[in-house]
């Protein structure tokens, strides 16, 4: 992937990752989570995308997405394009997959 890290590429706990369901409030970096760091999330200006499209959005804490909220998040990028939207659509792979077992996921902030 070009924007997003699994666990095992992590070079430190600066990252926002993606976990499947609803995060229990203490398991952190599992196996089949994606992470994006930091800097990439302010870099692309993806943090002003979530501020946009998911209610109460808190880069320090979780944030609970269903299917409206993502769908709500791939418009905006795709709205917005370049690389935020490349970012967004690389991360829907995984998300698509997630909505398949789950009804959630959530991105838990650094």
């Amino acid at each position: 992937m070009k924007y997003f890290v699994n666990d095992n590429e992590r070079k430190n706990t600066v990252y926002h990752e993606f976990q499947k369901g609803k995060w229990d409030g203490k398991t952190n970096w599992k196996s089949d989570s994606i992470c994006l760091s930091d800097d990439m999330l302010y870099y692309l200006g993806v943090e002003e995308l979530f501020v946009d499209t998911i209610p109460n959005y808190n880069c320090f804490g979780e944030s609970v997405i269903d299917r409206s909220t993502w769908n709500r998040i791939m418009n905006k990028a795709e709205k917005i394009g370049g690389q935020v939207y490349e970012c967004i659509s690389e991360a829907d792979i995984w998300v698509q997959q997630t909505f398949q077992e789950y009804d959630v996921f959530t991105i838990i902030g650094i």
